[in-house]
């Protein structure tokens, strides 16, 4: 039998690499960190910060205000001077409230492991704790520093962590995202750009029978408006547009005064957001009375597949292939903090986390004979790049 070589590349056992990299992964889960929880964050960041001093990390504690705690994590030692370093990002929130612990616990079943947050990102956050663990135990002469920061409101547009990534991003030699993989096992070499936008409507009300004349209806002027929005779409540049929510009105005999939507837009090419952004920011009442207002909220720029992009993968591909593993690539529909890495030129690779699934939903998972090779690449990658 050969010798399999991602236990002779970590100097151990798949399932001792396994049962330690679960873990660890089992003491993020159950701190529970909802992005609008920021004791919680604050609490998690704590504790994440302990484990990288105890691998050699010099931590810088970043508060962000009702959201959290932000922590960049410098690794220096043993690397040439003046090498650029290797920049990790990954996210301590999730979408999951306080309280959900208690009905879903963390679980191993069937070689799956579960537990909310655990596939985005409790997992990917492990890893990279895991990984430099990993080399500090076994000296590992890294060719760069390594640089990591762990943010505590990806989950909500990164507000708080946005001068971080870029600060950081413009300097690296590449970033690494450990977000989850591809349903195959990939990496992500593209993403879509993401925008929010919330369209607010102010009509007038009035009695639905008795007066129904002198009222502006809110509701009707937003369902005009809707309509005009989903034509601003363009499926084959793979711009789309979803109205996820509409709210409005007070009672069924009452013309609404006041309606609202909320509007995700998906992006995958450049230019394509700021032609949206311009046409719905244009957008003007059909009835002369009302008041239509535009609110961009969020927004991320799509990770394009460039030669940047391309050499960072191909250079994995090939640690990977050592380990004995064909590393795919795909892209995804979703933002990550990935995409506001690339925007500043940066060599990104994103979807480097376990396989699993059930992001955001009542089943995620992670796989967990995945992690050895997981952990190996991370390793890999953090030592040769």
């Amino acid at each position: 039998m050969q010798p399999d070589p991602i236990e002779l590349y970590l100097h151990a056992s798949s399932t001792a690499i396994r049962d330690r990299v679960l873990a660890r992964i089992r003491r993020y889960v159950e701190i529970e960190t909802p992005s609008d929880h920021e004791d919680a964050l604050v609490g998690l960041a704590i504790v994440v910060e302990q484990d990288l001093v105890a691998s050699g990390a010099v931590v810088q504690r970043i508060d962000a205000p009702g959201r959290g705690r932000n922590l960049v994590a410098t690794f220096a030692d043993r690397n040439p001077p003046g090498a650029q370093p290797i920049v990790t990002l990954a996210h301590m929130d999730t979408v999951h409230d306080i309280g959900t612990l208690a009905t879903r616990p963390f679980t191993v079943s069937n070689g799956r492991a579960s537990g909310p947050g655990i596939y985005d990102m409790k997992a990917g956050l492990a890893l990279l704790v895991e990984s430099m663990a990993w080399h500090a135990a076994n000296a590992v002469a890294r060719n760069r520093p390594v640089i990591m920061l762990f943010t505590c409101d990806e989950e909500v547009g990164s507000h708080s962590s946005r001068g971080l990534i870029d600060q950081y991003a413009r300097i690296a030699a590449a970033v690494l995202v450990p977000e989850p993989c591809t349903p195959d096992g990939g990496v992500k070499t593209g993403r879509k750009g993401v925008a929010t936008y919330r369209v607010e409507v102010t009509g007038r009300a009035a009695h639905a029978g008795i007066d129904p004349g002198a009222a502006v209806s809110a509701i009707a002027e937003l369902v005009h408006q809707s309509e005009r929005i989903l034509e601003f779409k363009d499926h084959a540049k793979g711009t789309t547009i979803n109205i996820g929510t509409i709210e409005g009105g007070s009672a069924t005999n009452v013309v609404a005064a006041h309606a609202n939507a909320g509007v995700d837009v998906r992006l995958a090419v450049a230019g394509e957001d700021a032609r949206v952004h311009a046409a719905l920011m244009g957008l003007t009442p059909v009835h002369p009375e009302a008041i239509v207002k535009v609110t961009l909220s969020e927004s991320r720029p799509p990770l394009i597949r460039n030669d940047a992009v391309v050499g960072v993968y191909e250079k994995a591909r090939e640690f990977a292939r050592a380990l004995g593993v064909d590393l795919t690539e795909g892209s995804t529909g979703g933002g990550s903090d990935g995409s506001l890495a690339a925007a500043t030129g940066a060599a990104v690779l994103d979807g480097l986390g376990p396989r699993g699934g059930g992001a955001h939903a009542v089943d995620e998972h992670i796989l967990i004979d995945d992690l050895p090779f997981r952990m190996a690449l991370l390793c890999r990658l953090l030592e040769g790049l």
